[in-house]
């Protein structure tokens, strides 16, 4: 049977509101993270809590034979630097589980962090990946690396991904040599709370050419506007405005640099400058473009540092201090650019 409605007459739609006990203030509510919608979790930021997932970056053939497995990671917190130890939580399978992954996660994305030399005879199925795991706060991560084919990456993919080199011609991105780098540290041991000394050599072709000046005849970017659904109004406070976040440090985008982390070890180390040490004092130049402005101007500029020899371009030597909390073995890493390639390097302290 159907109800009929007569066109024009009136409808009347009646609501009940039942109010039982007093009212509650939306800020006194306590707001659990599991009774926000999955749709809207994405848009949530946690300092602390949240996990750690390892990311499969792509894979290259090398010229000699065998590929690169190319890894980085995405640590969910905006503030915990988690330190997971390699072992159960923090492994590789099938096969070694150390495959020189890092051990101690800074906030938020870091791209290329490091690479897995697979033999020529790796199987091209699903099936033979390399699985990176990861585990933190409850939670299990994983990346699988495989030959799938549209995984394979070349310089352009690396240069776009990693926010460096934009407003340079391809012809130098295939042309461009990695920086040589080499490390020391004073002492391979050191106590609590005494600076340690680390000193970086770089060496490089001289490619990247110097960047030139916005206006100087050379663009600094993509041609393409942004997106203007991802651009924020220029009155538009910081989100949130109240909270200084971490902000990852960036290379120069001009001559050679290079910047300290922890690698592997327990939390608390300080490492002196805490951003890229450039060599070259010359104007900074932004890239502009969406896609350039996502790296690129995430952190601080990088800070002059008179080299202690070298040119800045071609050969620089650079010193920092670092400074450890609490006892362990620490594996430290220096990442050397010549503002288009980044070159790691490690070196093993015990802190007593």
């Amino acid at each position: 049977m159907r109800a009929r409605v007569e066109l024009g007459a009136p409808v009347v739609v009646a609501a009940l509101v039942v109010l039982s006990g007093p009212a509650v203030r939306p800020a006194d509510a306590q707001v659990d993270r599991r009774d926000i919608p999955i749709v809207a979790q994405p848009q949530q930021r946690f300092d602390t809590g949240q996990d750690v997932q390892p990311i499969y970056e792509g894979w290259q053939r090398n010229p000699g034979g065998g590929y690169t497995l190319h890894f980085g990671y995405l640590n969910r917190n905006y503030r915990e630097q988690p330190g997971v130890p390699v072992g159960p939580d923090n492994h590789f399978s099938p096969g070694d589980p150390d495959r020189g992954q890092p051990a101690y996660f800074y906030p938020r994305t870091h791209r290329f962090q490091f690479s897995v030399q697979a033999p020529a005879d790796m199987g091209t199925a699903f099936e033979d990946g390399l699985v990176w795991t990861v585990r933190h706060n409850g939670s299990e991560q994983t990346a699988i690396a495989w030959l799938q084919p549209e995984w394979e990456i070349d310089e352009d993919t690396i240069i776009k991904n990693t926010g460096i080199g934009f407003g340079r011609g391809k012809d130098e991105w295939y042309a461009n040599r990695p920086p040589r780098l080499a490390v020391e540290a004073a002492s391979a041991t050191v106590a609590v709370g005494e600076p340690l000394r680390l000193t970086a050599v770089i060496e490089d072709d001289g490619l990247p050419s110097k960047l030139a000046p916005q206006g100087a005849g050379r663009s600094t970017g993509q041609s393409r506007r942004g997106v203007p659904a991802l651009t924020p109004p220029p009155d538009a406070p910081a989100a949130p405005d109240n909270v200084k976040w971490y902000q990852r440090p960036r290379p120069a985008r001009n001559g050679l640099s290079v910047h300290w982390v922890v690698y592997r070890g327990p939390a608390g180390a300080v490492i002196e400058p805490p951003d890229f040490q450039r060599a070259v004092a010359e104007q900074e130049v932004e890239p502009t473009g969406t896609q350039a402005r996502r790296y690129p101007s995430v952190g601080p500029r990088s800070a002059v540092s008179t080299a202690l020899a070298g040119d800045g371009r071609t050969s620089a030597t650079f010193e920092a201090t670092a400074t450890f909390r609490a006892p362990g073995t620490y594996t430290l890493r220096a990442y050397a650019s010549d503002a288009m390639r980044l070159t790691p390097a490690d070196l093993t302290v015990t802190v007593r």
